[in-house]
């Protein structure tokens, strides 16, 4: 099998079973990508086969994303953190590891390099760099809504055909290809008895959490952090825009010892689709820092 050409193992943990994909020789140094909201690990296939020839690329599906088993108590944030070390603690990985995580995964990523951060050698970071501070006060409310969601079970409305999803994920990054998108689709989605595709992800995923997000306590972790740092923005995505006056990338930047900004052009926040060998670029660039 072509080593830029992806294999599927499986992973288990306490409470669920992990799909982990896999690019390249399996003894060649070790990138782990780490998907966003909605997204799944095969969703970075495209970036994958631009590395795989010098690199053993790793992209987990996160609980509830893509090929992982879906948990009935729900989804935590915390336990991304757990199935992240699920995959660093298997015999998948060997040696110091570049992170990189893309929104959500973002998140996740750079608390796990803070929290454990002699297991990180190099860490990039594409418009993961936080959220919005919540604010005490909001606690009643997002209880609230957390309890009401807990009546009724979420979904997700299932696309007609093929070309209805591809439209939807044409809007999600309307830089990309084709050939990239046509990827995209069997790792979102699968064929329903009838017709139509629906989505593979958990719709429990849509409940509020009803802990509120506390940036301090990620500074925290990030000022932990002794992995160099590649911060990643996308020139047109609107990620800023959701801050309401906070910078995010200028913020994050603040908080870390050894890091550098990069924008992708043309690209917006799934600049993995957009731009992909640009985004592969930047990866490269993140990984040639770790020692060897």
């Amino acid at each position: 099998m072509p080593v830029n050409a992806a294999t599927r193992s499986t992973l288990s943990t306490a409470d669920c079973e992990l799909a982990v994909w896999c690019w390249g020789r399996p003894t060649a140094p070790v990138i782990v990508l780490v998907h966003g909201w909605g997204d799944c690990g095969a969703g970075f296939d495209a970036v994958a086969r631009e590395l795989a020839a010098d690199f053993r690329v790793l992209a987990p599906d996160l609980r509830g994303y893509g090929e992982s088993s879906w948990v009935a108590t729900g989804y935590w944030f915390p336990d991304y953190l757990r199935d992240l070390e699920a995959l660093l603690d298997s015999d998948l990985v060997r040696g110091p590891i570049t992170l990189v995580g893309h929104s959500m995964g973002g998140n996740v990523s750079g608390l796990y390099a803070g929290i454990r951060p002699a297991r990180v050698a190099s860490l990039a970071l594409f418009e993961g760099f936080g959220l919005p501070d919540s604010r005490p006060a909001d606690a009643p409310k997002r209880y609230v809504k957390w309890l009401d969601q807990q009546r009724d079970p979420p979904g997700f409305r299932d696309f007609d055909d093929a070309a209805a999803l591809l439209a939807h994920l044409r809007r999600l990054a309307p830089h990309a290809t084709d050939a990239v998108l046509a990827r995209v689709i069997p790792a979102w989605a699968r064929p329903v008895a009838g017709g139509g595709w629906r989505l593979k992800m958990d719709p429990r995923h849509k409940r509020y959490n009803p802990v509120l997000y506390r940036r301090e306590e990620a500074v925290a972790c990030w000022r932990a952090t002794d992995a160099p740092v590649l911060l990643v923005a996308g020139a047109e995505s609107d990620f800023r825009a959701r801050f309401h006056g906070l910078d995010p990338l200028a913020d994050a930047a603040a908080h870390y010892r050894d890091v550098r900004v990069v924008t992708i052009a043309n690209a917006g926040h799934m600049m993995h689709w957009d731009q992909p060998a640009a985004f592969a670029a930047q990866v490269r660039a993140a990984a040639d820092r770790v020692p060897r």
